[in-house]
């Protein structure tokens, strides 16, 4: 074998059997001199190789071999400035309880997309649920995004993953039948005023128990939608909502404000001025909230469905009284009216039904008038544009009271 030239590293035999690769490489700290180690002199040489084809792409290697569990603990630390604490939290408890256990002792450097692969389809095949799974893939793709950003490894393995395509089952939302049934179910329960403004105003749940009595404008009669509560650490504090488009005025009808004026007030706890507590001044747990909403539906007889499809209720009720999707948008705080529309895709079948029978009349009054005047084509052309172009009533925002449970 020839002999290499200066700075193309090393290989030899150490005295306890195993071969060493060494050669001088920039790392995060400078250059520094790498050591590798193979059971073979074959696997040291292709060993050494890679280490300097990794050099000569630009590649910075690491003074030791880290392994992935470790730089997840980093990475953590990393984006803790830039995301609430209950994000931090989900994301904590997702690489302390699947992620390291399953992929922490990978070398960082050496991941493979045969590894991740593995764990993905492991994790479906024990009957971990797919959004959970989306979770992790996620998260594993942030941490090696920013691995490969501080030039750690040369690709982010986890985007080249795939997971089978999902279909949830898609639950109808209720009508105002059934809203105004669980809400009379429900009257004389604590939740009581939560479940009427998330199913009345289709309030996001962190919203809803969220509010506090500035938000409430009793003079000009506007909720002012603005916060809501996050709880880390063991300490409650107020987080502005996410988007723009969430921070929203909505209007106060009667039914709303008799809801509000049998509230009562208190001072006590961590959060004074917030407006749902429990007995003891703490804020309402949402997993009570869910627990007692599922409760009360089963007693009602009604559909199950989640606490979040109170949202996808008011959306559909508001599309069946022929509002506006514009305002629709407004009221629910949808960033993108793509996001309004497709919950208006819950169509009503009698809806449907009534909506082609005014069609199909339409067409047939204005067919039986063009055999009569027997009209040339530009004639029937322009007729069947503004058949087409007809626009439907939008309805007051008064109207809401309709699904008012008083009624």
């Amino acid at each position: 074998m020839s002999r290499r030239r200066r700075g193309e590293g090393t290989v030899y035999k150490r005295k306890e059997g195993r071969y060493e690769a060494a050669c001088y490489v920039n790392t995060p700290l400078g250059i520094r001199r790498i050591r590798r180690y193979a059971t073979t002199r074959k696997d040291a040489e292709a060993i050494l190789v890679e280490m300097r084809n990794k050099n000569d792409s630009g590649l910075k290697a690491n003074p030791r071999e880290e392994r992935l569990g470790a730089y997840m603990d980093y990475w953590l630390l990393v984006v803790q400035p830039s995301i609430r604490r209950s994000t931090l939290a989900g994301y904590e408890s997702l690489v302390r309880i699947y992620l390291k256990p399953g992929l922490g002792n990978k070398y960082l450097t050496k991941l493979s997309v045969a590894d991740v692969q593995t764990f993905i389809d492991n994790q479906l095949r024990t009957g971990q649920s797919h959004r959970t799974v989306q979770k992790m893939r996620c998260i594993l793709s942030a941490v090696l995004q920013r691995a490969a950003k501080e030039e750690r490894i040369s690709r982010n393995v986890a985007r080249l993953v795939t997971i089978p395509m999902y279909k949830p089952k898609e639950a109808e939302p209720w009508s105002v039948d059934e809203l105004t049934a669980f809400l009379r179910a429900a009257s004389d329960h604590q939740y009581y005023p939560i479940y009427f403004l998330m199913g009345f105003y289709g309030l996001r749940r962190g919203e809803a128990l969220g509010l506090s009595w500035s938000d409430i404008d009793f003079t000009n009669k506007i909720i002012r939608v603005r916060r809501q509560v996050d709880y880390s650490n063991h300490t409650y504090s107020y987080v502005e909502l996410k988007t723009r488009a969430s921070k929203r005025n909505l209007p106060i009808l009667d039914a709303t404000l008799a809801v509000l004026n049998n509230l009562k007030s208190t001072t006590a706890g961590p959060l004074p001025d917030l407006i749902f507590k429990t007995s003891n001044g703490l804020p309402v747990d949402p997993n009570n909230l869910r627990r007692s909403f599922k409760r009360i539906s089963k007693e009602a007889g009604l559909p199950i469905i989640t606490l979040h499809h109170l949202r996808h209720t008011a959306a559909t009720n508001l599309k069946n009284l022929c509002v506006a999707p514009r305002d629709v948008q407004a009221i629910l705080g949808h960033s993108h009216i793509s996001t309004t529309l497709q919950i208006y895709q819950h169509a009503d079948i009698n809806d449907t039904s009534e909506a082609l029978q005014k069609y199909e009349l339409q067409i047939s009054e204005k067919s039986a008038s063009s055999r009569q005047i027997k009209p040339s084509g530009d004639k029937i052309l322009a007729e069947y544009i503004k058949i087409n172009s007809a626009t439907v009533g939008r309805v007051p925002i008064k109207d809401l009271r309709l699904m008012s449970p008083t009624l």
